[in-house]
């Protein structure tokens, strides 16, 4: 078990090598800020981390970047992939490939698991401010093992695993146009109509396959994309908001501090 609790006061990369050949489960607990992941090898990609939710990793010898601004405070289950594999025989079809060939799965999310990560979070804690007595070893161990229970439980609510190849590539499909341009979000109605799908069925689609709705997946990747312009140090930030779609200034602004805790005018002095 690991909690992580960290406040920067502008954007930290840090290194990371997986080292320890275990699935992490881990879950965001409390957020004011940003938070992402960038992998090399399988994987590869930022991978943005939300609060209240939960990711799945695994990746032995990979490489990459943790990246933060703001306070983040995140619970990792942390078990050997052989000792998970004795406790559940059921997995389905997208976590079994990602334990054959690592990855990194995000969009967990459910009230029992969100209460459970804080309960033991608060405990951990209390541990770490010496107070041993604070429960005893057999409550972790049993916390540890509700919170992988509650995980794969998400997955059955979410359906992942149940989306059918057809459906996946419909929504792949919609997934290309909704982020071809990130000045301008097309209606849900006319990217429905254009993958094949009904309006339920995109967004029900959406949260299985990719862990968010249409809206927040485009506004996420678009204010990624204005990050990496301010960090290029070409334009300036009203061009850049006027490049993805912004007329006023402030409210690029306001999204863009919502995602990363920074200003962009500060993000772009540092780049």
């Amino acid at each position: 078990m690991l909690y992580w609790k960290g406040w920067f006061a502008e954007t930290v990369d840090m290194a990371l090598l997986d080292d320890a050949d275990r699935i992490f489960f881990s879950f965001n607990c409390r957020m004011d800020g940003a938070a992402a992941c960038i992998f090399q090898g399988n994987g590869a990609g930022e991978h943005v981390i939300g609060e209240n939710a939960g990711t799945i990793q695994y990746g032995p010898g990979r490489r990459g970047i943790y990246r933060q601004s703001g306070l983040v405070e995140n619970l990792s289950i942390m078990i050997r992939r052989d000792l998970f594999e004795t406790w559940c025989r059921d997995v389905d079809p997208d976590l079994s490939e990602m334990l054959r060939s690592g990855g990194f799965q995000g969009g967990h999310r459910g009230g029992e698991l969100m209460a459970t990560a804080h309960l033991l979070g608060e405990a951990l804690q209390l541990v770490a401010k010496g107070d041993r007595q604070a429960r005893h070893s057999l409550w972790f161990q049993a916390q540890s093992m509700l919170i992988i229970g509650l995980f794969l439980e998400a997955r059955t609510e979410a359906g992942e695993g149940k989306v059918s190849e057809a459906q996946r590539q419909r929504l792949h499909k919609a997934r290309d146009r909704l982020l071809s341009d990130l000045s301008l979000a097309p209606a849900l109605a006319d990217l429905a109509r254009d993958a094949g799908l009904s309006l339920p069925s995109l967004t029900r689609g959406f949260r299985a396959l990719y862990g968010d709705s249409p809206y927040n997946l485009f506004q996420k990747e678009r204010m990624q994309a204005a990050r990496r312009r301010l960090l290029d140090a070409d334009g300036s930030v009203a061009s850049i908001a006027t490049e993805f779609g912004y007329t006023n200034t402030s409210h690029f602004a306001s999204a863009f501090r919502k995602q990363f805790g920074i200003a962009p005018g500060s993000l772009k002095r540092q780049g």
